[in-house]
Formats: C-alpha cells, structure tokens, sequence
C-alpha cells in the first residue's frame, strides 16, 4: 500500500457522503474502459432497429448491420443528433447502413459515412465523416462491448451453460441499483455479511466466526475458497440428513475482475449450485446486474421458480445494504476511510488491491 502524500486530494470522513468530483469519475471511467461489459440480453435486442444505451457514462447506439451487431457513438457528425432514434437503411449494393433520422446520413460498420443525400453531385463524403465504433460481441446470451481497441480480459467463462450434467436457469436481469459495479461484486464476494443480511437463509448468528480463506490468482481470475455452515436452503438441502439444521458448504469464488463472478457451492455430496454474476456499469454510481444459475440436481425446468424466487429474495436483501455503501467509488487504501480487517476480509482486501493495480481504484 502508498502512503499519502501533500500532492493527493485530502481524503476526509465528510468527502464520504459527497458526490465524486469529475476527475475522480473520469477516472474510474478510464480504467474500466479496457474490459468487456454486459449491455443487453441477446433475446432483448430488435432485429431490425438501432438501440441506444449508456455504458459508463457514454451515449451508444447498437445496430444489426449485415448480420451482426455493430456499436457506435450515439451521435451523428452531422449536427449531433442521436444515431438510436434512426432506422437500418439497405443501400442498392445490399448493404446495410445505419440512417440518422435528422438528415439521413449513412454509416456503415466502420462508422464511415457512406451517404449523405444533401450533398452536391461533385462532391466527396468529408473523411471526418466518421462515427467512433467500438468492439462488441454476443456471448453467455449476453451482448458485450468493450470501449477499448485491446481488452485487458477475454470475457470470463460460463462453463456450467454448456455442460450437460448442469441445467441453467434463465439469464435474469435486475434493475439498475444505485451502486458502483464493483461495489456489486463485493457484495457477492463478502461471505461475513451472510448471518446479519441474510439470517436463517445464508448465515446463522450463532456462527459468526470468519471461515478460513483461501485467495489466490489465477490468471484473468481472482480465486477465493472457504467452508461455512449454512441454513438447509434449496440451494444445498442434504436429503441423507434432513434433521440437520446447518449444513457444511464449500465456496468457490472465480472473480472475472472487475465486474464479473461466479460462486459455486458444492454441499460435499456431490450437489453443486453455480450463481453466475455479471454487472453492468451504467454511470458510476448506477449498476444494472444480469444473474444466472444452473445446478446438477433436480434438472426439471418446471423447478427453476423455487431458485429463481429464492436468489431474488437474496437480491432484496442486498440491494438496500450495497445502496447505502460511501463513497460511491472506492476510495484508495491509503485513505482509511475503509477499515478492511483480516482474515475475515481477505477476499475482499485482494479483490480491492487488484482493482488498485489495474488503476480502477482511485488514486487522486
């Protein structure tokens, strides 16, 4: 850890409850720029008109062009109009071009102006013409952009949506919670919250004593691993030990950093339940969140309510917690304002030092 010096912005208790300043935001922005980001489902997305969204604090317009989805700047270079309230436009070579509603430019999927039906027959199309396009791709059902030409991570895996033994439930998407992303998926890494938050269903207040973690890296991941007993929930229920009140269930932790995690639990009779978590960074303090889970048991789709109704109850209990959580963005560990303690917080303490080292912490 840095210490402080006269060069930093003096961080107080007070500065906790106030807004970031636009340096700070910026920022936070900057460096979660270089990372694949979930922005829509695949099924949500129309099949033949523009969508406009926000993704860090930036107006993009997603197209279908061609067969395949394109993002771009939501702006038109002409007078600045919005791209997503346009329509997708087939020119006579058959080629398909995203058409700005105001004036009727043309972009195609390079975000080159291709058409401008005001301009004289002697004239050539401005190079400047151009909109800035960004990287995009469909995976896990889920439509990612990446605002940067080289991404730090692959988009992190899923493998339990492709093996057979598991069956997923629906891909759910929650509403935006007024929460950073990476307060978000701390709040899923955080397993000592489990007897105050979520009491009688993921903890117990007679056992409030921190597991033994174990946190390491794995390449593109951020593991962490620990036991803990935990209330008979659907999640884990022992039928070979139905008089049991707690059972033992080992955690295993798989943080994509910085915005994605994958928690398996596996009650040690060979019942693994996979809880699949990727955020999606709207502003800085708005985070929408999209949740998946597949289990090897009871693979009757006509059951996925009982888990879908049991993570959404979870998910409530949360949300009025990681609302409340100041500053909005992370404050570096120099500040203090944090008092992390080990070993209770060690998953949490590697997930923050990470997040320091890829320059998404503050550091101003």
């Amino acid at each position: 850890m840095t210490a402080p010096n006269t060069s930093r912005t003096k961080w107080s208790a007070s500065r906790a409850f106030n807004a970031p300043s636009p340096d700070e935001i910026e920022q936070y922005y900057s460096g979660m720029r270089a990372f694949w980001h979930p922005v829509m489902r695949v099924q949500d997305f129309p099949a033949e008109e523009p969508v406009g969204i926000e993704l860090l604090g930036e107006q993009l317009v997603l197209a279908r062009l061609n067969g395949r989805i394109v993002a771009m700047q939501d702006l038109c270079r002409h007078f600045q109009a919005q791209l997503s309230l346009g329509e997708i436009a087939t020119r006579a070579d058959g080629q398909q071009c995203l058409m700005c509603k105001y004036h009727g430019w043309q972009y195609d999927t390079d975000g080159q102006c291709v058409a401008i039906p005001q301009l004289l027959p002697d004239r050539e199309i401005p190079r400047e013409a151009k909109v800035p396009t960004y990287q995009v791709t469909e995976r896990h059902d889920l439509i990612w952009v990446c605002l940067d030409e080289t991404p730090t991570f692959d988009i992190p895996d899923f493998p339990e949506l492709a093996n057979p033994a598991f069956h997923p439930g629906p891909l759910r998407v929650y509403e935006p919670w007024s929460a950073s992303a990476p307060r978000v998926v701390m709040g899923a890494l955080d397993d000592t919250h489990f007897p105050w938050v979520h009491e009688h269903v993921l903890g117990d207040r007679s056992v409030v004593d921190a597991p033994e973690h174990k946190v390491w890296r794995d390449g593109r991941y951020l593991m962490s691993q620990y036991s803990i007993l935990q209330p008979r929930n659907v999640t884990i229920a022992d039928e070979h030990h139905p008089e049991a009140e707690l059972d033992t269930v080992t955690y295993t932790n798989y943080v994509g950093v910085p915005n994605v995690i994958r928690l398996i639990k596996d009650s040690g009779d060979g019942r693994l339940y996979a809880i699949w978590l990727a955020t999606y960074p709207i502003r800085y303090n708005h985070t929408q969140t999209f949740w998946r889970v597949a289990r090897n048991y009871d693979l009757d789709p006509a059951h996925d309510q009982t888990y879908e109704d049991f993570e959404d109850m979870v998910r409530a209990q949360d949300k009025p917690i990681v609302e409340s959580q100041r500053p909005w963005l992370l404050p570096p560990f120099w500040t203090q304002l944090e008092l992390p303690l080990r070993p209770a917080d060690l998953p949490l303490i590697e997930y923050q030092r990470w997040l320091e080292e890829l320059d998404i912490m503050l550091t101003v």
